[in-house]
């Protein structure tokens, strides 16, 4: 009984977890891109143009994973969803006949 309850915490709460990253993840590429731009714009003789560039890309990273990880959670809330559905769907099938 516990393996089987410890299973079903692991499936339903992933998408928590993966939403629970998204700050950190968002830093994260922020502050790559920022000091990978400024790295790469100093090696071409322009480091605050390569630091702005770099911020930028590193913004456009971290909001494209927080979409990714808002879609995979909706899409794993939708498969839950329609899981519950099809269940009460074939409890109540049983108790008619």
């Amino acid at each position: 009984m516990f393996k089987r309850r410890l299973n079903q915490f692991k499936h339903e709460n992933v998408g928590m977890f993966d939403l629970a990253s998204i700050g950190m993840t968002l830093a994260l590429a922020i502050c790559i891109g920022y000091f990978g731009g400024k790295w790469l714009g100093g090696k071409l003789g322009n480091a605050a143009v390569g630091s702005y560039i770099g911020f930028g890309i590193g913004v456009a990273a971290g909001f494209m994973e927080m979409f990714r990880s808002i879609a995979r959670w909706n899409r794993r809330l939708e498969g839950i969803k329609k899981e519950r559905h099809d269940a009460s769907a074939q409890a109540r099938d049983t108790e008619e006949v």
